[in-house]
């Protein structure tokens, strides 16, 4: 049976997180730590607001109100620059891969460093090119992203998060789209990522079988408010939960 163990202060503190879109209340005061080199999972229904508090917690959706502290610094308030400067360690991968069409796959994947520090253009290639052959992708540095498959271009998508050695990754649904033996391919490369960068993962997903493979904790969202939280062997323990119950059996019992 899978354990958590806590390790430290949390790397990152949600307070009563509240997001409004109009009228409605998406997020309802969600809170919740994370612990550094955790892999947590958010799951939960459709449209019960996962990537909303994925996006809230990294500062692209205003809030309504709430904490966020990553790394100890209070992110709420903060002006564009100085959370930019918290932003600096952590990555993110997009549910579409969101890669430019009109670069190569090599200045895509260093394109942070490219707009945003000094480095020669040949050391960032190199940069790349390295983080490349950690995501098991070898001389495509020169492709487009058309020329690529999804798996492919989720890879390359990955390697961009990387390639500025962050302490926290970001995956929001990083199977959506793919057919299972591409599925199994990138969960097998989020393991690998997870071990030898030893980052700390926050993963939003509906895929039962990914969560059930990579995390340490899941977090089930429902109605805007975090109901359960604990590994899957703790979750499984508590069938008498609605929720739980069908993710349980979409995980046993898949389509």
């Amino acid at each position: 049976m899978k354990t958590f163990v806590q390790n430290g202060a949390p790397i990152i503190e949600v307070r009563d997180l509240k997001v409004r879109f109009r009228k409605s209340l998406v997020l309802k005061g969600v809170s919740l730590d994370i612990h550094t080199g955790e892999s947590l999972v958010i799951a939960g229904p459709s449209g019960c607001g996962k990537s909303v508090f994925l996006k809230a917690v990294l500062g692209l959706l205003p809030l309504e109100s709430g904490s966020v502290r990553i790394r100890g610094v209070e992110t709420v308030g903060l002006s564009h620059r100085r959370r930019m400067d918290v932003r600096t360690g952590i990555g993110m991968v997009f549910q579409n891969s969101a890669l430019f069409d009109s670069l190569t796959v090599w200045q895509n994947v260093g394109f942070s460093l490219l707009h945003h520090t000094n480095l020669p253009e040949g050391e960032i290639r190199e940069k790349a090119t390295e983080v490349l052959l950690a995501v098991g992708l070898e001389g495509i540095e020169d492709k487009m992203p058309e020329e690529l498959s999804g798996g492919m271009r989720k890879r390359v998508s990955i390697a961009r998060a990387l390639v500025t050695r962050p302490e926290i990754l970001f995956y929001d649904e990083p199977t959506t789209g793919l057919d299972p033996i591409t599925s199994e391919n990138i969960t097998q490369l989020m393991q690998k990522i997870h071990r030898q960068f030893k980052t700390t993962d926050i993963t939003v997903t509906h895929d039962v079988k990914l969560a059930a493979r990579i995390a340490d904790r899941i977090a089930l969202l429902e109605e805007g408010l975090i109901s359960e939280i604990g590994t899957f062997d703790e979750l499984r323990g508590k069938r008498n939960s609605p929720l739980i119950k069908s993710y349980l059996e979409a995980f046993e019992h898949p389509q």
